[in-house]
């Protein structure tokens, strides 16, 4: 939202006025930050540009210029790529600068995990972020077929009843599940019972129920190393032990894990149809390495196979969960990142002994995903529109891929090495020749440009610098404009 130029005057000119003999920009400042503390400039709202602001108060726009660093420097404002400066209203901090301004006001201290999951939280990759462009974990967006899913949404309302309109079963709705039970048996040999499916918003949910049901402060959690950085926020947060594994050529290194298990170690966090974010795909016999470690040891196994179907078009690999014998692992899934991301529906499948006590815990929790939702999606892969668009996703994503790494080699070889994956995936990462990637992904960022960096996968100290994109997430015709942002930011 753009604010109205005569708004931002009308809030300066008359103190500006008054107060004649105070040093100009400061005062500005001040004006600029009490109504952004007041909100009467709210979040987000994008500023006047510094040379007509300057010339409505009649001052010089170096003054203008000055006042809006101040505001930066404080976090109350940011430059956006495209725009001018937007406010960026930090409601956290100044609700706790209030808090220690004003000696009547006492609480009690929040809990030990709200304080984890709080100091956890700069680990995780920002959602918030505006734009798609390099983005990883976003799927070809321009691919999904809006207009089948509209009507399958039309169907639901014309033909709903109003018993549907009730509450319904925090594990989702049964036809969804059996949907999905035939959806596992046929697209990925998986057997189970619809009990065991249980519908949430997304893998990091799926994991945090597990968190829930399975480890006390002090657990340990293994997992690859690297690997998603929202998994191990997450169960730091939860204040368990995160102990990071190294990679061999075949997944997980087995000699590393077992030196790694300790009488604490309760859970064994795995990515094996495409480890992410490298690409090293666990072979049959890791994999039942693995489990007959974990049988060993107690331990129980999460398999979060998070692009099934793109790593596997031809359905040639056999998951964790069906070579499992023992019932120690869960398996998790999402549409998120294979449809688009604000479907926020995903599945879990739980052990049979486990069933009840997760149950107890989703009741305890959430509802469950809107049925009008898990209705049209159940008819979306019963009518096999699912199958198709999949299918659509992984050819035009290796024709994305191949577009991506050749201007990558023309345009930027000197600066980014591709790390090679024979396991087809919707993301990329390269490795950084020099320099830092924390600092690379915000040049990117003012740029309009949004990538991962790689050393925020890592869990222990030895982290490899390079930056993760999510190439299949911009149409053709757009690709070399959106890439020649990325050029820019390092030329």
């Amino acid at each position: 939202m753009k604010i109205e130029l005569s708004l931002v005057v009308s809030l300066i000119q008359k103190d500006l006025l008054a107060q004649a003999n105070q040093i100009r920009y400061q005062l500005i400042y001040g004006l600029l930050k009490d109504a952004i503390l007041a909100e009467q400039l709210p979040d987000d709202c994008e500023l006047p540009a510094t040379r007509p602001l300057a010339q409505r108060l009649g001052l010089s726009r170096s003054t203008i210029i000055k006042a809006y660093e101040l505001l930066k420097l404080e976090g109350l404002i940011a430059s956006r790529a495209g725009a001018s400066h937007v406010v960026q209203y930090r409601l956290d901090r100044v609700v706790k600068d209030a808090a220690l301004e004003d000696s009547n006001f006492e609480y009690v201290a929040i809990s030990e995990t709200g304080n984890s999951f709080y100091n956890t939280a700069s680990r995780l990759n920002s959602i918030d972020d505006e734009g798609v462009a390099f983005r990883p974990g976003v799927p070809p967006l321009d691919l999904f077929p809006i207009e089948k899913w509209q009507k399958l949404q039309n169907e639901y309302w014309q033909f709903v009843r109003a018993s549907d309109l009730g509450y319904q079963s925090g594990a989702g709705i049964e036809a969804l599940r059996r949907t999905i039970v035939n959806y596992l048996k046929l697209r990925r040999g998986l057997q189970c019972d619809f009990r065991q499916i249980f519908v949430v918003g997304g893998s990091l949910q799926s994991l945090y129920l597990i968190a829930n049901l399975l480890t006390d402060p002090g657990d340990d959690v293994l997992m690859e190393d690297p690997t998603f950085p929202n998994v191990h926020s997450l169960f730091r947060g939860m204040r368990a032990t995160v102990k990071g594994i190294p990679l061999d050529e075949e997944g997980m290194n087995l000699r590393h894990l077992e030196m790694s298990i300790s009488e604490k170690s309760k859970l064994l966090h795995l990515t094996p149809s495409c480890h992410y974010p490298l690409g090293t795909q666990t072979s049959t016999q890791r994999k039942r390495d693995l489990l007959k470690l974990a049988g060993q040891k107690g331990l129980y196994v999460v398999e979060n196979d998070y692009e099934h179907e793109i790593n596997y078009p031809q359905h040639n690999g056999q998951t964790l969960f069906s070579l499992d014998q023992q019932e120690r692992t869960f398996y998790l899934s999402t549409f998120n990142r294979t449809l688009h991301p604000s479907i926020r529906v995903g599945f879990v499948v739980v052990p049979k002994h486990l069933v009840a006590p997760f149950n107890a815990l989703i009741m305890h929790s959430h509802r469950s995903i809107s049925p009008v939702l898990q209705t049209v999606l159940r008819g979306f892969i019963e009518k096999k529109y699912l199958h198709y668009h999949l299918n659509n996703v992984a050819k035009q994503a290796q024709l994305r891929r191949a577009s991506f790494l050749k201007l990558l080699a023309d345009e930027l070889g000197e600066y980014l090495e591709p790390i090679y994956s024979p396991v087809s995936s919707l993301h990329l990462s390269c490795r950084l020749k020099r320099g830092g990637d924390v600092a690379k992904v915000q040049d990117l960022l003012k740029l309009g440009i949004i990538a991962h960096p790689l050393s925020k996968c890592y869990v222990n100290d030895a982290k490899k610098q390079g930056l993760i994109f999510g190439y299949s997430s911009v149409r053709p015709q757009l690709l070399n404009v959106h890439f020649q942002h990325l050029v820019q930011a390092f030329k």
